[in-house]
């Protein structure tokens, strides 16, 4: 009953908010402004109402004022193998919008979370059965199970109409229009309705695109379609099949902003905002990533308020890889003025400039995570990620991600499903490291991974020199790791370290001396925190810095030049 998150400051999702969501003030509403769900009745076949033994229980916090979950008993025990039918009315009051789910001004409603859901009956961790009930509250979003959906929309005609299924038919009257919406195996149903959208259909490898765009944010139009494209053809080749036959982008108008950047079966929600140049794509990424979320959310469907990691973690991995594919690594999310960031190299900063990298494990409940929620489940996930397709190879990695999503396609899977999957396929990959122990440090500990050269020495003999280096791992994760040696004739000899905690000293007698020392030169370990720190250079190079001067002065000299009717 997730409407009644947004029935009073007393919800568990409001009273945690500390009075504002997104930065804006929510508690000064008035009574029409806030929104709620009711069951009113609940019949069975035999057409008794259930509903009049139901009762709003909170199993995550014990408020008591919470109505997001609610129970209602049968009258007789549904067992194994057998089918119920109930009949369910229900009343749904949208609020203004507080975040996403309901209206703003000149006719725009996001109906998401608006009809009472059922909770999924599975097994947890232990093998237990029963229903994975968990109220809504901040940290999480949401998890259901698998549906088919008919849905019926009576609306005024002048209204534009997209939802997360396909357009089964449509009828026009009077000034009233009817529209059914059909879609299978989704775990949600929402739909959008807005007066002012302009409309862009397109269809790429079968899958049919809508996208739905304000008309001050026309321009975009084509940036999304090609987005959508890029992450339909990647992910269809990297990782399988889109499942579905269509995908609705909505981009909400700015007085609606709270509406954006979500994810829900078939449909997401972007944002974008006049002016953006296309040398910066965060609107690109923003709409890569809900899309990928079609795979990891919506047919996956694991459990986000559990283990949200599998999702988020994910979703980011594999936007930083279709983003970069197709812009560049190095210039993947900005490209300005001789300034330039991948999408990769981005999301990593959210994690390694975190106050504090080793606040808490990725894998826990959402709603036990304090702190950077964004840094450590998206950001430092994909890096893990990474890291480990750092040390297989991109074709192992993608092996693993294959099996997982074609083994467990509309099934719920779990922490311990992808690391049997991953055991499974990488048990004949050529590796030098305990892929438990991986996973164990990487996802339950909060150890940091930072390498560092700390020195060099080069003492001349008769035959040579007497040289040596010292390395550091000044953090506590462990991953095996090459160390690049390069010496005065540029002649380079690769040294393997198990990268394990504390100083290591190497000794060399070399004809010619060491110049240069590079931990891990290609970055395989993305989560090192600190790639700076990685190599050390006997005899610095100048010239770089005498570059970026150089342009820094540039620059400046220019924008003096511009601005000096101002003086």
């Amino acid at each position: 009953m997730y409407m009644n998150a947004f029935k009073d400051m007393k919800s568990s999702y409001l009273r945690n908010s500390g009075g504002k969501i997104f930065g804006r003030d929510i508690a000064d509403r008035t009574a029409e402004e806030w929104g709620h769900i009711s069951i009113d009745k609940m019949l069975n076949i035999d057409g008794v109402n259930l509903v009049t033994s139901a009762q709003y229980i909170q199993p995550n916090d014990g408020n008591t004022n919470d109505q997001s979950i609610i129970e209602i008993p049968l009258e007789q025990p549904l067992l194994p193998g057998e089918t119920g039918t109930y009949e369910m009315d229900f009343t749904t009051k949208m609020p203004k919008t507080i975040a996403r789910s309901g209206y703003s001004q000149k006719d725009f409603f996001l109906f998401v979370h608006w009809f009472p859901q059922v909770c999924v009956y599975e097994q947890d961790k232990h093998g237990i059965w029963g229903w994975n009930s968990h109220q809504f509250v901040p940290g999480t979003e949401f998890f259901a199970d698998f549906g088919d959906y008919n849905v019926t929309i009576s609306a005024s005609d002048h209204l534009q109409i997209g939802g997360s299924g396909c357009r089964t038919s449509e009828t026009k009257d009077k000034g009233k229009q009817i529209v059914e919406f059909q879609a299978h195996d989704i775990i949600d149903f929402g739909f959008v309705v807005y007066s002012e959208f302009d409309v862009y259909k397109s269809s790429f490898q079968g899958v049919d695109i809508e996208i739905l765009m304000p008309p001050e944010h026309c321009a975009f139009a084509d940036r999304y379609r090609q987005a959508i494209e890029h992450g339909l053809e990647y992910m269809n080749e990297n990782v399988g099949p889109y499942p579905y036959p269509k995908i609705t982008i909505v981009d909400p108008p700015v007085h609606a902003l709270n509406s954006g950047f979500m994810e829900y079966p078939m449909m997401i929600t972007a944002a974008s905002f006049y002016g953006i140049p296309k040398s910066i794509r965060s609107v690109e990424s923003l709409v890569i990533h809900e899309f990928v979320h079609m795979y990891f959310m919506a047919t996956l469907a694991s459990n986000e308020k559990e283990e949200a990691w599998l999702d988020e973690g994910f979703v980011t991995y594999f936007e930083d890889r279709i983003t970069d594919h197709f812009h560049g690594d190095k210039s993947s999310f900005y490209n300005l003025l001789g300034f330039r960031s991948g999408n990769a190299e981005n999301s990593r900063l959210e994690y390694t400039k975190l106050d504090h990298s080793s606040l808490g494990p990725i894998a826990k409940p959402g709603w036990e995570i304090n702190g950077p929620y964004k840094g450590l489940i998206y950001a430092k996930t994909s890096s893990m990620l990474k890291t480990l397709e750092g040390l297989v190879g991109r074709p192992a990695m993608d092996k693993v991600i294959q099996t997982y999503y074609q083994s467990y396609k509309f099934k719920h899977p779990k922490e311990a499903d992808f690391r049997r999957i991953a055991t499974e396929v990488l048990s004949d990959v050529d590796r030098d490291f305990d892929l438990n122990h991986f996973f164990d440090q990487c996802l339950h500990g909060t150890e940091i991974c930072d390498y560092e050269v700390l020195s060099i020495e080069n003492i001349q003999t008769e035959n040579g020199y007497d040289s040596k280096f010292i390395v550091t791992q000044n953090g506590g994760l462990k991953f095996p790791v090459h160390i690049e040696v390069t010496y005065e004739n540029n002649k380079k000899e690769l040294v393997k370290w198990d990268g394990a905690q504390g100083e290591k000293t190497y000794e060399f007698k070399p004809e010619n001396k060491i110049t240069a020392v590079n931990i891990d030169p290609q970055n395989k370990i993305f989560l090192d925190i600190n790639f700076n720190n990685n190599s050390l250079t006997y005899d610095p190079d100048k010239k770089p810095i005498l570059k970026y001067a150089a342009k820094s002065t540039n620059w400046m000299q220019t924008i003096l030049e511009y601005t000096s009717f101002l003086f």
